[in-house]
């Protein structure tokens, strides 16, 4: 079965399973809801039959909101097993949500070993009156804030979704302001973390699968595999995704940054996945990828640059310009 026909599965059970909690309740306004959901929901089936998988992950989201309203419309019982079916339902619609991601996430850009380093080219000097246009130059081969910010300022002010991926843009946007609530009670209990930050990370490193460590989308289940691996190294498994997402930022030690300006964000994304593409003087795709400025270029799976591999996958940027713009 593929991930639309699982997909289509899990949702024609989740209306199973709201139809059962129509039977059982006796709030008048609970049961209006539900019926609304049911109806939404079989439109959804209906649109599986034919469609991408970008389609499939929209759907998804969509499913995923409106189960989570059925579980706040359940003031009063009897449950009847109901909230814990729903649970059932959203880990499965996480569960789905992640696999999707892992088909087009970006690995980290790590440095190769064996591929010599470029020489880091000379800050660029503005003269007066004349900007600098991001894309006919490459990136800068260095690593210091200082010397790159108004390199991020530039390329962000510049950078265009490509009309292609507009709707894969508006999917990622979708799902990020979908779970501001949460990065937001994150981002403040953690001295005042951009819940916009906290957001693009999960969506690049998870594809807002909640059920998976915003380290790198493993499974909550147990404590990481993947690099870092080992985390959270307190408490025991399974963890929940904010004392995942805790670990994860305190980590990086993005709890000591006062700076949340869009230039900083982008400095931070990149080098939150490697400035290997910075290094080889190549726009990273983590930040412009669906833009004007990236065209290919990808570290592939087995860890190795591929000149001529496209990133599947939606730029950082774009998400944060986009949803700055709303």
């Amino acid at each position: 079965m593929n991930l639309a026909e699982q997909l289509r599965d899990e949702v024609s059970r989740s209306v199973h399973t709201l139809r059962r909690r129509y039977a059982n309740t006796a709030d008048a306004r609970e049961k209006q809801t539900i019926l609304k959901l049911i109806t939404a929901l079989g439109k959804q089936m209906t649109l599986l039959e034919h469609v991408t998988l970008l389609g499939a992950a929209d759907i998804l989201a969509d499913a995923g909101a409106f189960l989570e309203k059925a579980v706040a419309a359940a003031k009063t019982g009897p449950f009847d097993g109901f909230l814990a079916a729903m649970e059932d339902h959203l880990q499965n619609l996480y569960t789905l949500s992640g696999a999707m991601h892992a088909s087009e996430s970006l690995p980290p850009a790590i440095e190769e070993k064996d591929t010599p380093k470029p020489r880091a080219a000379p800050t660029r000097r503005r003269r007066p009156g004349r900007r600098a246009l991001p894309g006919t130059e490459p990136p800068l081969a260095v690593k210091d804030y200082d010397q790159l910010q108004a390199e991020y300022e530039a390329y962000y002010a510049a950078c265009t979704v490509r009309p292609e991926h507009a709707g894969n843009v508006a999917y990622y946007v979708k799902r990020l302001t979908q779970g501001r609530p949460i990065y937001s009670q994150v981002g403040n209990d953690l001295n005042g973390i951009s819940w916009m930050f906290i957001g693009v990370i999960h969506g690049m490193e998870c594809g807002f699968n909640f059920a998976g460590h915003l380290h790198n989308g493993d499974p909550l289940l147990t404590r990481t595999v993947h690099v870092p691996a080992g985390r959270p190294m307190a408490g025991s498994p399974p963890f929940t995704w904010r004392q995942s997402a805790v670990d994860a930022l305190t980590l990086k030690g993005f709890h000591e940054v006062g700076d949340w300006s869009i230039p900083r964000m982008l400095y931070l994304l990149e080098k939150y996945n490697g400035f290997g593409y910075r290094m080889r003087r190549v726009p990273t795709p983590y930040l412009w990828s669906f833009s004007n400025l990236y065209e290919k270029g990808k570290f592939v799976q087995d860890g190795r640059y591929d000149p001529e591999a496209v990133s599947k996958q939606c730029g950082a940027a774009l998400m944060l310009k986009a949803v700055a713009a709303v």
